[in-house]
């Protein structure tokens, strides 16, 4: 369930005059303040609940300077299962967080977690600054981001570049079989993506990312059954991640447009994969939309990644439980449709009101499968 609305202006002025007084001029003032708030839930069939909750705002300067901030609270509800720790069943596919196993310490226990963060951005004439913190009962992690882009030829070519740092402490709490001790993640990003406008119907996007990776970058309380013994899942300290992608918008002429979007991704783990995506939208009125999604996924494995350790010690001291790093093909597809009310069922709803109904199945060759369904209603004042 998706409720947004929007132009709120007591609760914006309030939110957008904090950041306003900090970033902006004194003789800055403010115009078109919105707030929106959006509840999500989702449930799959093995019980993980995951509720969120956003907060956001936004701000426009009369100098030209754009502010916002969302503040976001997710609540994850993991039940106990009776499966092998550190086994693919004991990682929830989608949340990829770690289940509590039945018949532990404290049985058939659900797990509950919590997790607040906060992102800020101030834009000025393509100049983009961002800063994000987010707390957890055992990570906190902060990044800050610095975008910048910037039109020619006409404003047909569009040049964009940007660079973040992230820097994330991980407390891991106590576990019963395994002993996880404090460590850091740091990670430098950066991209260039190029978006040129080639027919009055057509736009073609071109990109590159690049992340390096450096820390704890495996599950501490994730095991792994090694030579017949479980022992801590181990990953590389240090992983380059890289990936180009590019994307071709058309529109037909029907009232229809299609996208298709591919990506190539590897890493100095061995991982590789494809991923090629295509979506139809098309207007059946003024007021009816739908969209048709279709996604398909394959990846390589990492170097040391094994179905089966039958030596002590992984691959060259590593070893994963993580199905992630194995290698897979998945499916995803689906549709959605966003409906305006207000011309069949008149001041029921404001002419803004839109209804949103989307529903995508997920299957991958890993054995798991997903029916994921969101309905909506999006009003803007």
């Amino acid at each position: 369930m998706r409720l947004q609305v929007s132009r709120i202006h007591l609760v914006a002025g309030v939110l957008a005059g904090v950041q306003a007084s900090v970033t902006a001029p004194p003789v800055a003032r403010a115009a078109d303040p919105t707030v929106s708030y959006t509840f999500n839930f989702y449930s799959d069939v093995n019980g993980v609940d995951v509720f969120s909750n956003y907060v956001s705002s936004g701000l426009r300067l009369r100098n030209g300077v754009q502010l916002s901030a969302e503040w976001v609270h997710d609540r994850v509800v993991i039940p106990a299962i009776d499966a092998p720790p550190g086994s693919q069943e004991a990682v929830d596919a989608i949340t990829t967080a770690s289940r509590p196993i039945a018949g532990t310490a404290d049985p058939y226990q659900d797990y509950v977690k919590v997790r607040n963060s906060l992102e800020t951005s101030a834009t000025y004439r393509g100049y983009d600054l961002d800063y994000y913190v987010s707390s957890e009962s055992d990570y906190f992690a902060q990044m800050v981001a610095f975008n910048y882009n910037h039109g020619f030829m006409e404003d047909n070519l569009n040049l964009a570049a940007g660079v973040s740092y992230s820097w994330d402490n991980i407390q891991p709490l106590e576990d019963d079989d395994t002993q996880g001790v404090p460590d850091y993640r740091r990670t430098l990003h950066w991209n260039v993506i190029a978006t040129q406008v080639v027919t009055p119907t057509t736009v073609v996007r071109l990109g590159a990312e690049f992340n390096n990776v450096r820390g704890l970058q495996h599950d501490p309380y994730r095991n792994v059954y090694v030579a017949g013994s479980n022992v801590p899942e181990q990953h590389p300290a240090d992983r380059d991640r890289r990936d180009v992608f590019a994307s071709v918008n058309q529109y037909i002429y029907n009232r229809s447009s299609v996208n298709l979007e591919y990506r190539y991704y590897s890493d100095d783990w061995g991982v590789a994969s494809h991923a090629i995506g295509v979506k139809l939208n098309q207007y059946v009125s003024d007021s009816f939309v739908v969209r048709y999604r279709y996604r398909y996924y394959t990846q390589a494995s990492a170097i040391f990644y094994r179905d089966d350790y039958t030596q002590t010690g992984g691959v060259n001291g590593f070893q994963t439980a993580d199905y992630r790093l194995g290698d897979f093909g998945a499916n995803l597809f689906g549709g959605r449709i966003a409906w305006r009310p207000y011309r069949v069922l008149g001041k029921v709803f404001p002419a803004s009101a839109q209804l949103i109904l989307s529903y995508e199945r997920y299957f991958n060759s890993n054995n798991f499968s997903a029916n994921v369904l969101e309905t909506g209603l999006l009003i803007v004042f």
